[in-house]
């Protein structure tokens, strides 16, 4: 038969199959079977967060650092912030309410330079360039002044970055490291005291630069936490890292469907299916982020139009939650600080991406139905449970709750398609 009648079999029998005005069921799979295995266990999770904005006047006010970080109904969960160290001193007290909103709900901020000041580096300018080695010492004294003077401020810094991705090369604020100079700064006299200490938040979570700073024994002793951003790669293990018990934390990455690039189309002219599709995609990088056993995921801006909280541009209202924050919240609302993760199985090799997590009696799991089909009858195997409850965002629901029933310790449930669901067992 010619390859062009068998495309037209195969599309009448779709067409047959499919009801226009349904979401297609994939019948053609077998029921899936889904095992929680606690006794198996990963990494312990730090949190899930986003960014302050870096520059400019405009920081994290208290009503939508409620929605952020608070735990009630429409609020997000977050229990990270990022923030901005400046590079000029007059920057400092303009995130200082933002971060005693993050304080307040027990939020680890992190601090990231993205220049040290232009007068320790050998270009005089906060673009480009390199920190001198003679002001290694004098770089370190000015990131303690940041830490105190934020605590005079009656907030807190738990934890700051050496460089902001020391090997991208922008035109606007930043600095050139190597890893060896990277080395070279945290070996040279002076310690950053007040704070944890992380790097080298690398562009795409570099191997080579991490695992070089890892491989210095006096170098590695200095750092607290592995930090890096995954823009084109770099989501792996890191064997080292585990090796030498440190914690490892993706602390920035964003998608805005292009739209920051000159002569882009606008979001507000996408459709949101088109935006939704894009969401799924974060939260399977999120997945797979959880996957080889990274501890932190930290987002971009927490507010802007493409994020979680609108900012009021692109048709966006000031301070609403976005569907894209819906989203996130599967995961930073419910795997919170000091949750393990564990394992799981399937009966099948289904597409459907799952993690779970556990901490005292409680097991949360997130599930991600990635693709076009919905997914019926999802059976969980529940082990002791009281109570269990799903939550799930779609393309039509954000954060949708039923109390699913426990029948012999199993428990049936559907998962729509292009959807999040997270599952919460009281044990």
């Amino acid at each position: 038969m010619k390859k062009t009648n068998l495309y037209f079999v195969f599309l009448w029998i779709l067409i047959s199959c499919t009801k226009s005005e349904d979401v297609p069921v994939n019948t053609n799979t077998p029921t899936v079977s889904l095992e929680i295995i606690p006794t198996v266990t990963y990494q312990t999770i730090t949190g899930f967060g986003g960014a302050n904005r870096m520059w400019g006047t405009m920081s994290l006010k208290p009503a939508e650092a409620q929605k952020a970080f608070g735990l009630g109904e429409n609020e997000l969960g977050m229990s990270m912030f990022r923030v901005r160290l400046s590079s000029n001193k007059s920057e400092w007290p303009i995130i200082v309410e933002a971060v005693k909103e993050a304080n307040k709900k027990g939020v680890q901020v992190l601090a990231s330079p993205w220049s040290p000041p232009p007068a320790l580096k050998d270009n005089n300018s906060d673009i480009r360039g390199i920190l001198l080695p003679e002001n290694y010492t004098a770089f370190k004294n000015y990131i303690n002044e940041f830490l105190v003077f934020v605590e005079k401020n009656g907030a807190k810094i738990d934890v700051v970055s050496i460089q902001n991705e020391p090997d991208w090369k922008p035109t606007y604020e930043s600095c050139d490291w190597t890893a060896q100079e990277m080395i070279n700064f945290l070996k040279a006299p002076g310690e950053i005291k007040g704070a944890k200490l992380a790097a080298p938040e690398s562009l795409n979570f570099n191997q080579a630069m991490t695992n070089a700073i890892l491989n210095d024994e006096e170098a590695a002793k200095k750092i607290d936490i592995v930090a890096g951003h995954t823009y084109g790669a770099g989501t792996a293990k890191f064997p080292i890292a585990e090796q030498k018990k440190k914690e490892i934390w993706m602390t920035e990455y964003l998608l805005n469907l292009n739209t920051g690039n000159a002569g882009a189309a606008k979001w507000n002219t996408y459709s949101e299916s088109a935006k939704w599709d894009e969401t799924i995609k974060m939260l399977t990088g999120i997945h797979d982020a959880m996957n080889v056993n990274w501890n932190a995921y930290i987002w971009w801006y927490l507010q802007r139009y493409y994020s979680f909280i609108g900012d009021g541009e692109e048709g966006t209202t000031f301070g609403e939650i976005l569907k894209r924050g819906y989203a996130y919240s599967h995961f930073s609302k419910f795997v919170r600080p000091g949750f393990v993760r564990i394992d799981t199985k399937s009966s099948s090799s289904f597409f459907l991406k799952t993690t779970a997590y556990k901490k005292d009696n409680q097991i949360v799991m997130v599930i991600i139905n990635p693709d076009a089909f919905d997914v019926k009858n999802i059976q969980l195997q529940a082990l002791s449970a009281k109570n269990i409850t799903s939550y799930t965002t779609s393309l039509t629901v954000n954060v949708e709750k039923k109390t699913l029933n426990i029948i012999d310790k199993n428990v049936t449930f559907d998962m729509p398609a292009k959807s999040v669901s997270t599952i919460v067992i009281n044990l």
